[in-house]
């Protein structure tokens, strides 16, 4: 009987310190969507890419075009050329179609690395905020918006990580934040 009212205390004991503990848990969540979206330094980076890939990109709709010339001028003239003449052309269409691929593939394939790099770096000063941020405030655990069921009024920092990273709340969301702040509570 003893070691049953001991076995029941320690569990009672064991209940409330972990509930002691979860409540000491301090959680705030962040929309990380929204702040990639309005990070300061993503329209810089959008133009960076344009610009770096640009000259690339024309160069490839010029090979292109000039590909599709060249078959419809096959197409065109094949009644009149000799069927050797025909082969001759179809062969250097379809040399000219590889290259093009396979430059074409090249391209895209540096270019979704470079964008994959530059994301990872918006990504990494967010995150960088966010860390410093929560430690600042005395939060141990922040979750993604996108993973919350529920959450309490001004747990969202959202917009302190985004003021921290050196962006600047939207009109709207400011706006729609002050309008929720001013609503009377349900009683």
């Amino acid at each position: 009987m003893k070691k049953i009212v001991k076995a029941t205390a320690l569990s009672l004991a064991l209940a409330f310190a972990s509930s002691a503990a979860m409540a000491a848990e301090n959680i705030a969540f962040i929309n990380a969507g929204f702040l990639f979206q309005h990070h300061p330094d993503r329209d810089a980076v959008a133009k960076k890419l344009e610009s770096t890939f640009k000259a690339q990109a024309k160069e490839l709709e010029a090979s292109k075009k000039s590909i599709d010339g060249k078959i419809n001028a096959l197409k065109k003239e094949a009644k009149n050329l000799r069927s050797a003449d025909i082969k001759k052309r179809e062969d250097e269409i379809n040399k000219l179609m590889k290259e093009h691929d396979a430059k074409a593939a090249k391209f895209q394939q540096n270019a979704q690395k470079t964008e994959n790099d530059e994301r990872a770096k918006l990504l990494e000063s967010i995150q960088l905020a966010t860390n410093n941020f929560a430690k600042e405030k005395g939060y141990t655990y922040v979750i993604d918006a996108n993973s919350v069921v529920f959450a309490a009024d001004g747990k969202d920092i959202t917009e302190d990580v985004l003021k921290a990273i050196g962006g600047k709340v939207p009109e709207a969301k400011a706006e729609a934040t002050e309008t929720k702040a001013e609503a009377p509570k349900a009683q």
